[in-house]
């Protein structure tokens, strides 16, 4: 019995230091978008496949006020990300926010709702899914572009050597669409909207990838205010520590 119980001991030790699978990486499934609202936002996000993460941005023009009281994903509420609002409260005033989901996701075409208190200023929402083979978390988010005059912004996601997702929602004080672009290796999947001097959009990196991860757009020296974020799937330390594997129950 203890040459058993050595043998068990012994295979559990080597089964934890062996190298962990590599999970399949979060890829970019579907985007949505409802503009130019100044109420509650409904609209129908329809997935493509099923969905692992979800993003939704809201962004709102002309007011530093936060108005947005929460988002919803076929009914579940989603998560408000650290260092959102954004009020930007100088120069083209404006707020970014950013809600995220990563778990009890359902499938299927579903209903996104953001309510507002308040409905003094033009908002305008963009919704992404992702797809992998787990549930997601946040790994990185910044929250640091704020400004009445920057060209070119920019951030960088720390992904810490983690497979990821990255996106970003914005405002920009471009005068139309077109003066405000995605850099390179960046793709704007819905459209941008322009209610007259300002330009809203939101872009996801077409590199899936662990290393760090410069996240903007380009324009000339304008206003600029936005959230950039770095998704992936749950770590397998995540899951170990969940009992997944049965250690420690």
């Amino acid at each position: 019995m203890r040459n058993s119980n050595r043998l068990l001991g012994f295979i559990l030790a080597l089964a934890l230091a062996l190298p962990l699978p590599a999970w399949a990486v979060v890829a970019f499934d579907a985007a949505s978008q409802e503009l130019g609202d100044t109420g509650t936002l409904t609209w129908t996000h329809t997935p493509v496949g099923t969905p692992r993460g979800v993003l939704c941005w809201v962004v709102q023009f002309v007011g530093a006020t936060d108005e947005v009281t929460g988002v919803t994903y076929g009914g579940v509420a989603m998560t408000e990300v650290s260092g959102s609002p954004l009020l930007k409260a100088g120069g083209e005033t404006a707020a970014v926010y950013l809600y995220f989901l990563g778990a009890s996701i359902p499938t299927g075409a579903q209903t996104v709702t953001a309510s507002v208190n308040g409905t003094g200023s033009n908002k305008n929402t963009y919704c992404f899914t992702v797809t992998g083979a787990a549930n997601t978390e946040i790994v990185d988010v910044d929250a640091t572009i704020s400004s009445n005059s920057v060209a070119n912004p920019s951030v960088t996601l720390s992904l810490g050597g983690r497979t990821s997702f990255a996106a970003i929602g914005f405002m920009s004080g471009a005068q139309t669409t077109a003066e405000a672009t995605p850099s390179t290796n960046w793709t704007m999947p819905t459209n941008e909207w322009d209610p007259g001097t300002m330009v809203g959009g939101a872009y996801y990196y077409d590199i899936v990838a662990s290393t760090d991860v410069a996240a903007g757009w380009t324009q000339a020296a304008e206003d600029a205010v936005a959230i950039a974020i770095a998704i992936s799937e749950v770590t397998a330390t995540t899951r170990r520590s969940g009992g997944l594997l049965g250690v420690g129950q």
